[in-house]
């Protein structure tokens, strides 16, 4: 592989997603752009059939106990958020451009209520690096790992420790999310260039 970094997770051809090992994490310069825990590809299959099979919409449906469903995040909601991050995967022009352009309608599906519900599935719907993850693993690496990030020249960075997310406890690794949502509102809103944001997780 002679990719590293962004430019290897963002290969779907190179990239093993949460598979690689540590020492490969570290000489591949991908350290704390996944999440730290190592699935194998069985574990990441499993998964993805998960979905492929029940489907996240469906499941809130049976779920009308949940308490994010009550706090009234419906099925269509989930569904409109997973139309987005799907546009922002591939096309993060068009991704601005249509929150833009509908900032109003699409700000509680990207933000808050909604990204509450996708922080409490952050790792059934992680598939895509987004942000930076230190663990307590990471102590003493932090500043080495920051030279993992694509872009030396941030403007904002939104950090949270997954604790307390929107009343809904703690999250951990999910609380991502809420750096993710926050910083879309910022690029949208605020006029920040999407290439000098970085959501944090700590």
């Amino acid at each position: 592989v002679r990719k590293k970094g962004r430019n290897l997770v963002s290969d779907p051809i190179s990239n093993k997603g949460l598979a690689f090992p540590l020492s490969e994490r570290d000489r591949l310069s991908v350290r704390g752009l996944v999440p730290p825990r190592i699935l194998s590809i069985q574990e990441q299959e499993r998964v993805i059939m998960d979905e492929y099979t029940r489907g996240w919409a469906a499941r809130a449906e049976q779920e009308p106990e949940d308490e994010i469903i009550k706090s009234g995040v419906s099925p269509d909601n989930i569904r409109k958020w997973k139309v987005l991050q799907s546009v922002q995967d591939r096309n993060e022009t068009l991704f601005y451009r249509i929150l833009m352009d509908n900032f109003q309608d699409m700000a509680p599906i990207i933000y808050t209520p909604t990204v509450g519900w996708a922080c409490s599935h952050f790792s059934q719907l992680y598939r895509r690096p987004r942000g930076m993850y230190f663990s307590h693993g990471d102590r003493g690496e932090m500043a080495s790992m920051v030279y993992n990030w694509e872009s030396d020249e941030v403007d904002a960075v939104v950090i949270t420790d997954g604790s307390r997310i929107l009343g809904l406890g703690d999250l951990g690794l999910g609380g991502l999310g809420i750096s993710i949502g926050k910083l879309d509102l910022y690029v949208a809103a605020g006029g920040f260039h999407p290439r000098r944001v970085l959501p944090v997780v700590l």
